[in-house]
C-alpha cells in the first residue's frame, strides 16, 4: 500500500497563470454545461499516467495532486474551490503526470475530453484560459521534476539511448540517472531491489521496466493508436512539421484524420534546440515546444496521432480508397494520402561509428544532451542549420566542442545568426576542411581521430560523444513502387508526376495533378520528401497546409 510522503513547497494559490479564478458568472454557466458530481475524501478524480482524464471544475472542497512512484506518493499541489483541475494530456494525448485526490468532501463539474473540445470551440475565451494554465501547469511539473520517467542506465548504453528518445521526441519527460556518475541511480536500484546488471530500468509511475526496449516502450505507454480497418478522409504519413501542419489543417475542416508516425512527433524539426528563424517566434522556440503546440492543435481538431507506428505499403483498397499498412500489422483505408514522411539522417563512414552508435554517436542533440556533456568535450559533424543549432546548445555547458566540417566555411550552408554565435563562442573550435576517420573506447567513446583534407595529417582528439548532422536522404520506402521519384529519390508531384512517362505516369485525362499531387492521384507529397523542397520548417508547414485545400477539391470533386 502507498504511503505519503510530505512534499515540497506547493506552488502558490494565488498565481493567476497556474489558478485563474472563474467568475460567479462562468462557474454557473459551466455548472449547467457539465455534469456535477461530489467526491468524499480520498476519492480519484483522475488517475496519473491515463489518457483523456477528464476535466474538472471545483465548486468545493479542495483536490490534492500526487505524483506516484513504486511505493510512495508524494503531495506536489493542492487545488481550491473556483478554478480547475485537468491535464494538458487530455488535449494532447499524453499521459497524465499527477494524480488527483479530493482532500475533502468536493464538488466538481465534470467533462470529458469530447465535451471539453466542444465547449471550448464554442466558448474562445474560456479556452484561451484552460489552455494557457494546462500548458503552464505541465512546464512547472517537468522544471520540478514531477511526474517525469525515471531511466537509470549507464551512458554507454544505446538500447537506452532509444528509449530516451522515443520517450523525449513524444513529449514524454524523462530524468536520466547515470549510474557510472550519479549516486541517486544506486540508491533507487536498491530501492527497487533491482542490480545494475539490469539496467536499462525505466520507471513509469507504479509499474517498473528492466532492460525494456523501445518497442516495449511504445507498447506500455500505448503510443501507438489501434486504428486496424478504420476509415479516414485523409491520411498523413509523418508528424515533422508538414505533416502536423496537414493534420491541424484537415481536422479544422472537419476531416476525419489519422497521422502515423513512424518515431516520434516533430521530425528532424522536433531535434533542434533552438529555431530562431520561424515566423512568429522573435525570441525563437525549440523544436520540441513546436512540436508539442503543433501536436496540441492536431489533437484539439480530433485528429488522432499515433507514433512509433510507420507505414510500410500503400495499396489499392476497396471501393476506390487506399490502403495503408502499418508495420505492426494494422490497415487503414484513406480517400487521400499526405506524403510527408521528411528524411533520415545520413550515417557517418568512419572507424567504430557503428559500434557507439546510440551509445556516444547521435544524430540529434536534445535538450538533455546540454546537461548530460556539460563540462565534458564533444564533436559536432556538419555545417547545416541543424549542427549549429547543435554547437551552440552544447557550447553553453560543455567544456570544447569541435565543429568538423568538409567544407572551406559555414556562409553557404548555415543561416547567418548561428554562424555569428558559432563565431563568437570561446567554446566551439570549428575546424573546416577536416573529417572524422575513427571513433575510439572501450565501453564508451573517449577519443576521435580527425583527418585535414587539405594535407591529409590525422590527429586524435579527447571526446565523449560525436552528433553527426551531414544531410539526409528521403523516406519513401512505403511509396516503393507505387509513387515516382527523381534521381535523387525524392517524391515527384505536381508538374514532375504530370511529366512522368511509363507505368508510374499520371492516369486521369480530364485534370492534370494538383502542385503537391503525386503520379497518384489523391496521394499528395508534403515537406521534405517532396521533389525541390527547400528544407525549411516555414516551408514544410506551407506545404502541409497547402496539401489540405488540394485534398478538399480532391473531396469534393
Amino acid at each position: 500500500m502507498a504511503t505519503t510522503m510530505v512534499g515540497p513547497e506547493f506552488p502558490d494559490l494565488g498565481d493567476e497563470l497556474l489558478y485563474p479564478r472563474l467568475s460567479d458568472h462562468k462557474l454557473a454557466k459551466l455548472r449547467k454545461l457539465g455534469e456535477a458530481r461530489t467526491f468524499a475524501p480520498g476519492d480519484v478524480l483522475y488517475d496519473q499516467g491515463v489518457r483523456d482524464a477528464p476535466f474538472h471544475v471545483i465548486l468545493s472542497g479542495r483536490v490534492q495532486l500526487l505524483d506516484r512512484k513504486p511505493g510512495k506518493d508524494r503531495p506536489i499541489a493542492e487545488v481550491d474551490p473556483g478554478t480547475f483541475v485537468g491535464d494538458i494530456a487530455i488535449f494532447t494525448g499524453e499521459p497524465t503526470v499527477s494524480r488527483a485526490v479530493a482532500l475533502e468532501p468536493t464538488e466538481a463539474v465534470v467533462f470529458t475530453r469530447p465535451q471539453l473540445r466542444e465547449l471550448l470551440a464554442q466558448w474562445i475565451e474560456l479556452g484561451d484560459v484552460v489552455l494557457r494554465t494546462m500548458m503552464a501547469r505541465r512546464a512547472w511539473h517537468e522544471r520540478e521534476g514531477h511526474g517525469v520517467l525515471r531511466l537509470i542506465a549507464s551512458r554507454a548504453s544505446r538500447r537506452a539511448f532509444e528509449v530516451r528518445d522515443l520517450l523525449e521526441r513524444n513529449l514524454l519527460p524523462v530524468h536520466w540517472y547515470d549510474v557510472d556518475t550519479d549516486p541517486e541511480a544506486d540508491r533507487m536500484l536498491g530501492y527497487l531491489g533491482l542490480t545494475r546488471e539490469q539496467t536499462p530500468v525505466l520507471v513509469n509511475v507504479d509499474r517498473v521496466l528492466p532492460n525494456p526496449s523501445a518497442a516495449q516502450v511504445a507498447r506500455d505507454l500505448h503510443l501507438r493508436a489501434e486504428v486496424d480497418g478504420e476509415r479516414f478522409d485523409t491520411v498523413v504519413l509523418g508528424a515533422g512539421p508538414a505533416g502536423l501542419a496537414a493534420a491541424v489543417y484537415a481536422g479544422s475542416e472537419g476531416l476525419r484524420t489519422l497521422v502515423a508516425e513512424a518515431w516520434a512527433p516533430g521530425g528532424q524539426a522536433g531535434t533542434s534546440t533552438r529555431i530562431e528563424n520561424y515566423l512568429g517566434f522573435p525570441s525563437g522556440i525549440s523544436g520540441t515546444e513546436l512540436a508539442r503546440k503543433a501536436t496540441l492543435q492536431a489533437r484539439r481538431f480530433d485528429a488522432v496521432l499515433s507514433s512509433f507506428h510507420r507505414a510500410v505499403e500503400l495499396a489499392d483498397g476497396p471501393e476506390g480508397l487506399l490502403r495503408v499498412d502499418l508495420d505492426d500489422g494494422q490497415h487503414v483505408l484513406a480517400r487521400t494520402v499526405v506524403m510527408a514522411t521528411g528524411a533520415r539522417w545520413r550515417r557517418l563512414h568512419a572507424d567504430g561509428v557503428e559500434r557507439f552508435t546510440g551509445a556516444g554517436v547521435y544524430h540529434a542533440a536534445m535538450p538533455s544532451d546540454g546537461q548530460r556533456y556539460a563540462g565534458e568535450d564533444v564533436v559536432v559533424v556538419g555545417g547545416g542549420n541543424s549542427a549549429g543549432q547543435a554547437a551552440v546548445h552544447l557550447g553553453a555547458r560543455a567544456r570544447s566542442v569541435r565543429m568538423v566540417v568538409r567544407g572551406e566555411g559555414l556562409a553557404r550552408t548555415m543561416s547567418r545568426y548561428l554562424v555569428d554565435r558559432i563565431e563568437r563562442s570561446p567554446r566551439i573550435e570549428l575546424m573546416t576542411e577536416t573529417e572524422v576517420v575513427a571513433v575510439h573506447g572501450e565501453e564508451t567513446i573517449d577519443a576521435v581521430t580527425l583527418r585535414d583534407r587539405r594535407d591529409g595529417s590525422e590527429r586524435r582528439v579527447r571526446a565523449v560523444a560525436v552528433f553527426v548532422m551531414i544531410g539526409a536522404d528521403p523516406c519513401t520506402d512505403a511509396a516503393r513502387g507505387v509513387l515516382d521519384v527523381d534521381e535523387a529519390g525524392y517524391l515527384l508531384c505536381g508538374q514532375g508526376a504530370a511529366d512522368c512517362a511509363g507505368h508510374l505516369r499520371w492516369p486521369l485525362r480530364d485534370r492534370r495533378p494538383h502542385m503537391l499531387e503525386t503520379v497518384r492521384p489523391g496521394v499528395f507529397a508534403a515537406g521534405d520528401v517532396r521533389s525541390g523542397a527547400s528544407k525549411r520548417v516555414a516551408a514544410a508547414v506551407g506545404d502541409g497546409a497547402l496539401s489540405v485545400r488540394f485534398v478538399h477539391d480532391v473531396l469534393m470533386g
